[in-house]
């Protein structure tokens, strides 16, 4: 068994190295080409549906992960069953964001034009969708198929916003509708991929358990839906922040130090895709499950330290000759980023850990303290610090959730 652990995921890891090989082109693309003014109208313009797509989730990814892997339901039936939903949840996602934008646009996006907020929400459909169906291959442990799903878009995104801004030279409008294509593709993949496998099917004998599929997939995955909604607003209250206080060309600099860091979680990332699928399937072990959790904790905790030290050090002496001299705070925003980025990498295990003994609703207990205190450290330090403040409330935000992760995890009794 641990070897094939150790197969996927070293294979989920090069994933992660292609798939953040290209987001790393993409970014020094953007950055140079359209200034820090411009690459933080862009961060901020598909963060809005980002945003809703995590919204919207109501957990379906954990739930289908969870429900495959332990054989409750048909894949046949999820696929069908999550389709479904996602169709009723675009609707009502599409007609949400129409108001928010014309109402608050100016408010939540300070300077951003809102036609590129409306542009930008065309890619909010295929992401949903991506997200609801590319877990079907996580849960049933098919990582040669999942990691195509993901590491399709970011490639065709970087071929794709090459064009149109070197050869077409449409600017940000060009980069927002490379990004959108590139989400386009991802879904089309996915769809290939069901139809290969067999798994977009449907017969009489998918109705009973599509019957109970909605129920019992909504009841698990609100409450892992909940802390995911409260991750992703944790992970993103900065960047919010920064343009709140300061202004779209300090956010463009503080969203490169906040990409570099966050793509140290490269192997927690790798390593909780697969570990989520086989700990969950363990229900009927927990101590064994505890083990493999342990020692997933240890070998991400210690390799994260190392590389985000070798990282810095490169980073120093390129962030200048890649970017330009108007990135030069990258460096030391990243420095402060990195105590939370290596507690964060660890907690991420326990955090699947939680989930897979069927205890999603304490992540997401653990994860309102810790927005309250991310945010609260964001409020009190930017003004004063500028975005070496928005890194100083992160990371003392990431290491109180790896704390509290680890505690859980060590000493409740649900898990033991």
């Amino acid at each position: 068994m641990m070897s094939v652990l150790r197969r996927n995921v070293g294979i989920t890891f090069l994933r992660q190295m292609l798939a953040a090989l290209a987001q790393f082109l993409v970014v020094v693309v953007i950055a140079r080409e359209l200034g820090p003014e411009g690459n933080g109208i862009y961060a901020l313009v598909i963060l809005l549906p980002a945003i809703l797509t995590t919204l919207l989730n109501l957990g379906l990814g954990p739930a289908t992960v969870y429900h495959v892997s332990r054989g409750d339901f048909q894949p046949s039936a999820v696929v069908i069953g999550n389709l479904r939903i996602g169709i009723y949840v675009i609707i009502i996602g599409l007609t949400l964001a129409v108001p928010i934008i014309l109402l608050w646009g100016e408010l939540i996006f300070p300077q951003v034009p809102p036609t590129l907020l409306y542009l930008g929400m065309l890619s909010f459909p295929f992401a949903l969708l991506l997200a609801y169906l590319n877990a079907v291959f996580q849960g049933k442990e098919n990582f040669k198929a999942f990691n195509l799903t993901v590491v399709m878009p970011p490639f065709i995104n970087l071929i794709t916003i090459s064009i149109v801004i070197y050869g077409l030279g449409w600017g940000i409008v060009g980069a927002v509708l490379a990004y959108i294509f590139s989400q386009l593709i991802g879904i089309l993949t996915v769809f290939f991929l069901l139809f290969r496998y067999k798994l977009l099917t449907y017969n009489h004998e998918l109705r009973v358990s599509l019957s109970g599929y909605t129920r019992k997939s909504l009841s698990y995955g609100w409450k892992a839906h909940l802390s995911n909604i409260l991750a992703f607003v944790n992970y993103r209250a900065d960047i919010f922040l920064v343009n709140i206080f300061l202004n779209p060309a300090a956010t463009g600099v503080y969203v490169i130090a906040v990409q570099f860091a966050e793509k140290l979680w490269m192997l927690s990332n790798a390593a909780s895709t697969v570990l989520l699928p086989r700990l969950s399937a363990m229900y009927s072990n927990p101590t064994a499950r505890l083990a493999l959790t342990n020692k997933g904790f240890g070998l991400v905790s210690a390799i994260t330290a190392g590389v985000s030290g070798l990282f810095a050090l490169a980073l120093y002496w390129l962030v200048e000759p890649i970017f330009g001299g108007e990135y030069s705070d990258v460096w030391l925003a990243f420095i402060w980023l990195l105590p939370g980025i290596v507690a964060g990498a660890g907690s991420r295990i326990y955090s699947n850990c939680i989930a897979a003994a069927g205890k999603p609703q304490w992540n997401m207990y653990v994860a309102i303290l810790v927005l309250i205190t991310n945010i609260s450290g964001n409020i009190l330090f930017i003004p004063t610090y500028g975005i070496i403040g928005a890194a100083w409330a992160t990371s003392i935000a990431y290491c109180l959730n790896a704390i509290i992760k680890v505690w859980l995890v060590k000493r409740t009794l649900f898990l033991s």
